[in-house]
Protein backbone atom coordinates (compact mmCIF):
# COMPACT_ATOMS: atom_id res chain seq x y z
CA UNK A 1 0.00 0.00 0.00
CA UNK A 2 1.24 3.29 -0.95
CA UNK A 3 1.08 6.43 1.24
CA UNK A 4 0.81 9.72 -0.50
CA UNK A 5 1.67 13.14 0.82
CA UNK A 6 -1.72 14.54 0.02
CA UNK A 7 -3.46 13.57 3.35
CA UNK A 8 -0.61 15.00 5.40
CA UNK A 9 -0.67 18.25 3.45
CA UNK A 10 -4.47 18.47 3.76
CA UNK A 11 -4.28 17.95 7.54
CA UNK A 12 -1.66 20.70 7.87
CA UNK A 13 -3.71 23.17 5.83
CA UNK A 14 -6.90 22.45 7.79
CA UNK A 15 -5.09 22.81 11.15
CA UNK A 16 -3.61 26.15 10.07
CA UNK A 17 -6.99 27.43 8.89
CA UNK A 18 -8.70 26.43 12.15
CA UNK A 19 -5.93 28.06 14.20
CA UNK A 20 -6.22 31.25 12.14
CA UNK A 21 -9.94 31.38 12.75
CA UNK A 22 -9.78 30.64 16.51
CA UNK A 23 -6.85 32.86 17.53
CA UNK A 24 -8.69 36.18 17.11
CA UNK A 25 -11.52 34.83 19.29
CA UNK A 26 -9.05 33.81 21.98
CA UNK A 27 -7.45 37.25 21.84
CA UNK A 28 -10.86 38.90 22.25
CA UNK A 29 -11.48 36.91 25.43
CA UNK A 30 -8.56 38.66 27.10
CA UNK A 31 -9.18 42.10 25.63
CA UNK A 32 -10.49 43.45 28.97
CA UNK A 33 -7.31 42.66 30.88
CA UNK A 34 -4.81 45.47 30.44
CA UNK A 35 -1.40 44.70 29.09
CA UNK A 36 1.14 46.30 31.43
CA UNK A 37 3.43 48.76 29.76
CA UNK A 38 7.08 49.00 30.73
CA UNK A 39 6.25 51.96 33.01
CA UNK A 40 3.45 50.06 34.82
CA UNK A 41 5.74 47.66 36.67
CA UNK A 42 5.66 47.77 40.45
CA UNK A 43 8.84 49.28 41.87
CA UNK A 44 9.72 48.81 45.54
CA UNK A 45 9.43 52.18 47.25
CA UNK A 46 10.01 51.63 51.01
CA UNK A 47 9.26 49.62 54.17
CA UNK A 48 7.07 51.05 56.93
CA UNK A 49 6.90 49.70 60.50
CA UNK A 50 3.29 49.62 61.67
CA UNK A 51 1.79 50.28 65.10
CA UNK A 52 1.70 46.63 66.18
CA UNK A 53 5.22 45.85 64.94
CA UNK A 54 4.17 44.37 61.60
CA UNK A 55 5.64 45.53 58.29
CA UNK A 56 4.19 47.27 55.21
CA UNK A 57 6.15 46.98 51.96
CA UNK A 58 5.11 49.87 49.70
CA UNK A 59 5.43 49.62 45.92
CA UNK A 60 4.87 52.28 43.28
CA UNK A 61 2.75 50.66 40.57
CA UNK A 62 2.76 53.65 38.25
CA UNK A 63 2.31 57.41 38.33
CA UNK A 64 0.05 58.19 41.28
CA UNK A 65 -0.59 54.50 42.04
CA UNK A 66 0.80 52.68 45.07
CA UNK A 67 0.27 49.31 46.70
CA UNK A 68 1.21 48.12 50.18
CA UNK A 69 1.67 44.53 51.25
CA UNK A 70 1.09 44.06 54.98
CA UNK A 71 3.17 41.34 56.65
CA UNK A 72 2.78 40.05 60.21
CA UNK A 73 5.05 37.32 61.50
CA UNK A 74 6.48 36.82 58.01
CA UNK A 75 3.05 36.09 56.48
CA UNK A 76 1.21 38.29 54.00
CA UNK A 77 -2.07 39.32 55.67
CA UNK A 78 -3.39 42.00 53.32
CA UNK A 79 -2.66 44.09 50.23
CA UNK A 80 -3.86 47.67 49.82
CA UNK A 81 -3.93 49.32 46.38
CA UNK A 82 -4.51 53.04 45.77
CA UNK A 83 -4.96 54.57 42.39
CA UNK A 84 -8.00 56.83 42.20
CA UNK A 85 -6.59 59.67 44.30
CA UNK A 86 -8.32 58.53 47.50
CA UNK A 87 -6.81 56.85 50.56
CA UNK A 88 -7.32 53.11 51.00
CA UNK A 89 -8.13 51.65 54.43
CA UNK A 90 -7.52 48.19 55.82
CA UNK A 91 -8.13 46.56 59.19
CA UNK A 92 -6.94 43.28 60.70
CA UNK A 93 -7.39 42.23 64.35
CA UNK A 94 -7.54 45.82 65.61
CA UNK A 95 -4.70 47.14 63.44
CA UNK A 96 -5.89 49.91 61.12
CA UNK A 97 -3.73 50.84 58.10
CA UNK A 98 -4.17 53.72 55.65
CA UNK A 99 -2.36 53.94 52.31
CA UNK A 100 -2.56 57.45 50.89
CA UNK A 101 -2.34 58.38 47.20
CA UNK A 102 1.17 59.78 47.73
CA UNK A 103 2.40 56.41 49.06
CA UNK A 104 2.57 57.32 52.74
CA UNK A 105 1.30 54.76 55.23
CA UNK A 106 -0.06 55.33 58.72
CA UNK A 107 -1.42 52.87 61.25
CA UNK A 108 -2.97 52.69 64.69
CA UNK A 109 -4.46 50.13 67.06
CA UNK A 110 -8.07 49.96 68.25
CA UNK A 111 -7.07 50.16 71.88
CA UNK A 112 -3.85 51.18 73.49
CA UNK A 113 -2.58 48.53 75.88
CA UNK A 114 -3.92 48.97 79.38
CA UNK A 115 -1.46 50.80 81.61
CA UNK A 116 -0.05 49.00 84.60
CA UNK A 117 -2.31 49.44 87.61
CA UNK A 118 -1.15 52.11 89.98
CA UNK A 119 -0.84 51.07 93.59
CA UNK A 120 -3.73 52.32 95.65
CA UNK A 121 -2.65 54.68 98.36
CA UNK A 122 -3.25 53.40 101.83
CA UNK A 123 -5.90 55.40 103.58
CA UNK A 124 -4.63 57.61 106.35
CA UNK A 125 -5.39 56.10 109.71
CA UNK A 126 -8.33 57.74 111.37
CA UNK A 127 -7.24 59.74 114.33
CA UNK A 128 -8.43 57.90 117.33
CA UNK A 129 -8.15 59.77 120.58
CA UNK A 130 -8.58 58.24 123.99
CA UNK A 131 -8.57 60.42 127.11
CA UNK A 132 -7.71 58.89 130.47
CA UNK A 133 -8.20 60.81 133.73
CA UNK A 134 -5.31 60.41 136.13
CA UNK A 135 -5.22 61.15 139.89
CA UNK A 136 -4.45 64.72 140.93
CA UNK A 137 -6.34 66.29 137.96
CA UNK A 138 -3.84 65.07 135.41
CA UNK A 139 -5.00 63.70 132.03
CA UNK A 140 -3.35 61.42 129.47
CA UNK A 141 -4.57 61.75 125.87
CA UNK A 142 -3.53 58.90 123.52
CA UNK A 143 -3.53 59.76 119.80
CA UNK A 144 -1.72 59.10 116.52
CA UNK A 145 0.95 61.64 115.64
CA UNK A 146 1.46 63.32 112.24
CA UNK A 147 3.99 60.69 111.21
CA UNK A 148 1.59 57.86 112.14
CA UNK A 149 3.32 56.90 115.38
CA UNK A 150 1.28 56.56 118.57
CA UNK A 151 1.80 59.41 121.06
CA UNK A 152 0.57 60.47 124.48
CA UNK A 153 -0.08 63.99 125.74
CA UNK A 154 0.27 64.45 129.50
CA UNK A 155 -1.55 67.48 130.85
CA UNK A 156 -1.39 68.92 134.39
CA UNK A 157 -3.81 71.35 135.98
CA UNK A 158 -2.85 74.90 135.09
CA UNK A 159 -2.49 74.29 131.30
CA UNK A 160 1.01 72.78 131.01
CA UNK A 161 1.35 69.69 128.80
CA UNK A 162 4.01 67.47 127.28
CA UNK A 163 3.79 65.16 124.28
CA UNK A 164 5.73 61.88 124.28
CA UNK A 165 5.92 59.06 121.83
CA UNK A 166 5.36 55.59 123.21
CA UNK A 167 9.10 55.04 123.50
CA UNK A 168 9.25 57.78 126.12
CA UNK A 169 10.92 60.39 123.90
CA UNK A 170 9.71 63.96 124.38
CA UNK A 171 8.20 65.07 121.05
CA UNK A 172 6.73 68.47 121.92
CA UNK A 173 5.44 70.78 124.67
Amino acid sequence: MRVTRRPVRTAAVVTGAVAALLLPAAGAAFADSPVPAASDRAVFWRNVDLADGSLAKVYQDGPGRFSAEIYAGGSLIDTLVSGDGKPVYGENNGLHVVLRPDGTVSSWLDEAPAPAPKPKPKPAPKPSTKVVRLPGGHTATFFTGKDGRPCVKLSVPGGKSWIYDLHGTLVGR
